[in-house]
């Protein structure tokens, strides 16, 4: 320990004061830049970074808990930077065995003094060697005290808990929060167009160079990565033979059903997997119109679309709310998997629990319901509309489905039953649309209805 891994915790320290000053700022974009600006620093600090700087934002509101425990000073009383100090220590001294209470304490300190607070060194040790000491006896909510109890024992804000408990009861809740701690597994989706002996082949070359994976129970062609690898690194890469891509996500492309020579556009396409996977199913006779409103976001997707060597696959810019008079009635099918709450993805972007609020979930199901209807205008009759997002909120989801079909009456709601995996049927698909809730089911939270235009 020492100046070197104070430098460590410093760089942690400076993350989580930009995320807790800027609520645009994205914790795995912030991280992903942090550890590209120190790569000089060893492999094990760079991994102490992130598990640091991941852990103290996704079990934030269980940290503040334990410290309101110990601390005479109030949360909201303390100084930004002691406050994220003292997380730092409390994570490091509940979830960390490999890191010495004792050091866990010391660095604290020094990191305070480092950044001008020595006299309340005391303050910090003082707190931290008392929550080691009683860690086995830190006085927990009881489980009957119910949502409060579930929003400290999974670090989820009340009001998110409270919402979800409304709609799925307790228990199914618990494992949805439960889920959403686990640690989130990468799938790649490969191409479906690849031969029997090219996919043996492939998986060959992963199992060389030691790459755990299971093919995912929902699609054949999901596999998920049992261990940390770069994903730029594993064999078929460069050739274009795999997209990383959650399996929620291609399901929504399944359950579309695209034909070969089909004209698809997807509406708010970035990062492109879905769009990438349209692409495959329509075939060199098909094509892929897909449109997002960044122009980096449009650089990444065609950078990967050139990657998977999508030929049929066009990326352009463009403002999913301006109607774009060319494309009228012209699409087989329209993707419009849309700016959302993100709430199902919480398990990979911890960050987001702390950045939304009841009043923006009704804007952003506002902003989906205008996308919706310029979206609806491209289906040609007889085509089909896939709506989807990667949130669970009935507001942006059930009742957006509902809101649509009343004023779309050109548009009927399309069974999705006969084409879900078997563990996935028997619910809502024969009505057109599926709820996937993480912790319940094997992917990310997502929602999925399709409609069809009337002939």
């Amino acid at each position: 320990m020492g100046k070197k891994s104070t430098k460590t915790r410093a760089v942690v320290l400076e993350i989580l004061t930009v995320i807790h000053n800027d609520a645009n700022e994205k914790l795995h974009i912030l991280l992903r830049n942090v550890l590209d600006k120190y790569d000089y620093m060893d492999a094990r600090d760079k991994a102490l970074i992130k598990r640091l700087a991941e852990g103290c934002v996704e079990q934030q509101i269980k940290l503040d808990y334990v410290i309101g425990c110990y601390a005479k000073t109030k949360n909201g009383k303390m100084k930004p930077i002691i406050r994220d100090i003292l997380r730092m220590g409390v994570y490091q001294i509940l979830y960390m065995d490999s890191i010495p209470d004792f050091s866990a304490c010391n660095e604290a300190v020094l990191l305070a003094g480092e950044k001008g607070y020595r006299g309340l060194g005391g303050f910090v040790n003082g707190v931290l060697r008392k929550i080691a000491s009683e860690k086995d006896r830190i006085p927990w909510p009881e489980k009957s005290q119910g949502t409060y109890y579930l929003s400290v024992m999974y670090s989820m804000p009340e009001w998110i808990v409270k919402r979800w408990t409304d709609r799925y009861g307790a228990e199914q809740t618990e494992k949805m929060l439960a889920g959403i701690l686990e640690i989130s597994d990468l799938t790649l989706r490969r191409k479906e167009s690849m031969s029997g002996d090219e996919v043996a082949r492939w998986q060959q070359d992963l199992e060389k160079q030691d790459v755990c994976y299971e093919e995912h129970p929902y699609l054949s062609y999901a596999y998920v990565l049992k261990n940390n690898n770069s994903i730029e690194e594993l064999p078929g890469y460069r050739e274009g033979l795999f997209a990383v891509q959650d399996v929620s996500s291609m399901l929504a492309i399944e359950l579309a059903g695209i034909k070969k020579g089909d004209f698809v556009v997807d509406v708010c396409a970035a990062p492109g997997g879905k769009a990438m996977h349209a692409a495959e199913k329509t075939g060199e006779g098909g094509r892929v119109l897909a449109s997002d409103l960044l122009p980096y976001k449009v650089d990444l997707m065609q950078e990967n679309a050139d990657r998977m060597r999508l030929t049929q696959m066009q990326v352009r810019q463009w403002d999913a709310l301006i109607k774009d008079e060319s494309l009228e009635g012209r699409a087989d099918v329209v993707i419009a998997d849309l700016p959302c709450s993100g709430l199902g993805v919480m398990g990979r972007k911890s960050d987001i629990r702390y950045h939304v609020s009841e009043e923006g979930l009704l804007e952003v199901a506002k902003l989906q319901r205008s996308i919706l209807a310029v979206a609806a205008s491209y289906v040609k009759e007889g085509g089909i509309l896939l709506y989807s997002t990667c949130t669970v909120n009935p507001d942006e989801n059930e009742k957006n489905r509902e809101w649509f079909l009343e004023n779309n009456t050109a548009f009927a709601a399309e069974s999705i039953e006969d084409a879900l995996p078997e563990e996935l049927k028997g619910g809502t698909g024969k009505d057109g649309h599926l709820q996937l809730l993480p912790g319940v089911h094997k992917c990310d939270g997502f929602y999925i209805a399709k409609f069809r235009k009337k002939k």
